[in-house]
């Protein structure tokens, strides 16, 4: 019976963690003017430009979007960013 518990215990543990790690990917929704939505890591924002990184599979992809092309930047947990130009 304790193996069991153990054996569900641990499954459990690495079930969480493949959820929290999926999470973690991304930390911010940009919603362009034009209507797109992209999920990314915001980098920095360098002047005009906002420096993102977007992940699919083992291929990471570093881009830069003008400010001026953003009609806002949400935070995963629905908060607005930092980074946004509506703050």
């Amino acid at each position: 019976m304790k193996k069991i518990r153990m054996v569900l215990i641990l499954l459990s543990l690495l079930t969480l963690q493949f959820f929290c790690s999926q999470s973690l990917l991304y930390a911010e929704i940009i919603y362009t003017k034009d209507g797109k939505k992209i999920q990314a890591k915001i980098e920095e924002r360098d002047g005009d430009t906002i420096w993102y990184e977007t992940t699919s599979g083992e291929i990471v992809e570093y881009t830069g979007i003008d400010i001026a092309e953003i009609e806002k930047i949400l935070n995963d947990d629905g908060s607005i960013s930092e980074y946004s130009p509506i703050r």
